[in-house]
């Protein structure tokens, strides 16, 4: 997601790999309102063995900082090592990024192998007899742009390159001729990494404010995607816990008392859209679609909640209860007039 010069907002679909490997120190942030850290035509440097002084990759640094250009380092640093790194940047040395290598066995050295593809970067590896000390420019790859956050970054590349087309079909033959579950997994996980393409939204508006506004509804949206993706949907509008309390059998009187609770997200919802007079949902997975008032399939309407989004608030309200109902005393903020007061 970034900012247009635009007043419409549209989503660019853009050649780049998504990798989850997030900031590794908050000073090579570079912007702070968007805690990211976003490098423009990068060089790429791919490191599989650790790096335990910043001299053995002194003579890329020195490069990179002659040409005035950007450095991505996708590898396994001493603290030392990235901590002199940061400072030099923050100092504004150098323009540099540090991400780490994946950490699994044959997967680290897919991934390693697939970016290196993608980037036209050597992976540097002394396993190998490859030497640290000696890198030079040529072991070098490049990349459009490549964007950090808290949690993964994303990397834009060309992917016109001979070589990713190769090694697409070669993925492809291994997934046919493979009859193993958990290969075939990391096979098409492989196979939609070395497709390279990622959804940029860029964000329009006609002042600051509504720039604003909608960067963060749109990031909560691009999080309920997410979230959705990793553990599936629900019907929305509270109708998936509304379902859950008819079918609860209490046994106790807490089981009574949370499968009511498990009703009023339903009720809210309704009450703030101002519908009071409305007939209970006739079965399953069916609610009130609030801007029509008419009875719907929630999943069919497209209203939908990620189950994640559901579990967790269900999971937060039961706690917070908890703590309430275990305590001898709550103190609120509610301002109180002077006769309710008395």
């Amino acid at each position: 997601m970034e900012p247009t010069t635009n007043t419409d907002t549209t989503v660019e679909i853009v050649d780049g790999v998504q990798y989850n490997k997030g900031l590794t120190n908050d000073h090579f942030i570079t912007s702070k309102e968007k805690r990211v850290s976003e490098l423009d035509n990068p060089w790429v440097l791919i490191i599989e063995s650790p790096v335990n002084t910043i001299r053995q990759i002194q003579s890329i640094l020195e490069f990179v900082i002659k040409n005035n250009k950007p450095l991505l380092i996708i590898g396994d640093l001493e603290p030392q090592v990235a901590n002199a790194l940061a400072m030099n940047k923050v100092k504004g040395n150098i323009k540099i990024n540090v991400i780490n290598a994946p950490t699994y066995g044959i997967n680290k050295k897919d991934m390693l192998s697939d970016l290196s593809v993608l980037t036209g970067a050597t992976v540097i590896n002394e396993e190998l007899g490859d030497d640290l000390n000696i890198i030079q420019q040529e072991h070098l790859g490049q990349c459009i742009k490549s964007t950090t956050n808290d949690n993964e970054t994303i990397i834009q590349v060309d992917t016109s390159n001979s070589e990713i087309k190769l090694l697409v079909e070669e993925v492809k033959k291994q997934l046919q001729e493979t009859n193993s579950p958990g290969e075939i997994i990391q096979l098409e996980k492989r196979l939609a990494r070395l497709a390279a393409k990622v959804a940029v939204v860029k964000v329009g508006a006609s002042s600051e404010v509504e720039l604003k506004e909608k960067t963060d509804r749109i990031e909560d949206a691009i999080c309920a995607t997410k979230a959705a993706i990793k553990e599936g949907i629900v019907p929305g509008g509270g109708v998936a816990l509304y379902d859950a309390a008819l079918f609860i059998k209490p046994k106790t009187e807490g089981h009574a008392a949370l499968i009511q609770a498990l009703k009023y997200p339903f009720k809210t919802i309704l009450e703030n859209a101002g519908l009071v007079d409305y007939n209970l949902p006739s079965g399953k997975g069916s609610g009130i679609n609030v801007i029509t008032g008419d009875e719907v399939d929630m999943i069919k309407e497209g209203i939908i909640d990620p189950l994640l989004v559901t579990k967790s608030a269900l999971k937060n309200a039961a706690s917070v209860a908890s703590t309430i109902l275990s305590t001898d005393c709550v103190i609120n903020n509610l301002r109180v007039g002077h006769e309710s007061s008395r």
